[in-house]
């Protein structure tokens, strides 16, 4: 069960529509919208006449209509308490996954590069770096968060640190 939103300092929901994402998702999802909706009034169109009807029913369901939807669907939600850091994604994750404030040891805004995984410490950041909020746990592990107001969030995790 959730707990109730007790101590909030910050909370921030981002959808994921991404113009990336966005065409890979809708471009199988129309092919096969158009392949099932011929195959129903038209007969099967040429290249597909040895696919079994099921098949391409399930074809269409999956990547026709669950994913797409799962695209629309899907949410990454932020909160900063008083007691941690919480993280969910919507629909994948069915509770939020906690960071406790006593186990942040540092918390920094830096560059970051998405399709690397590295950090812009030495050089300049580049067009496709974005900036995110790093902190350094007590255990030595790094944890990455996306936000679109890093600024915001990591005011909200310093409250939090100096509150606790």
């Amino acid at each position: 069960m959730e707990q109730p939103e007790s101590g909030l300092i910050f909370r921030e929901v981002q959808n994921l529509h991404n113009n990336i994402f966005l065409v890979s998702v809708l471009y199988p999802a129309l092919i096969l919208w158009y392949v099932e909706i011929h195959s129903l009034f038209f007969g099967k169109p040429a290249g597909i006449q040895n696919v079994p009807d099921l098949y391409l029913l399930a074809l269409w369901f999956v990547f026709g209509v669950f994913f797409p939807l799962l695209f629309y669907c899907t949410k990454y939600i932020t909160e900063v308490r008083k007691d941690g850091i919480y993280t969910r994604l919507i629909p994948l994750n069915p509770s939020f996954k906690k960071i406790p404030i006593y186990i942040v040891e540092e918390c920094k805004i830096q560059a970051y590069e998405p399709f690397t995984g590295k950090d812009c410490v030495d050089k300049p950041p580049s067009k496709k770096a974005n900036f995110v909020v790093i902190l350094k746990l007590i255990t030595g592990k790094k944890v990455v968060i996306s936000s679109r107001n890093p600024k915001e969030l990591h005011q909200a995790i310093m409250s939090a640190v100096s509150g606790f």
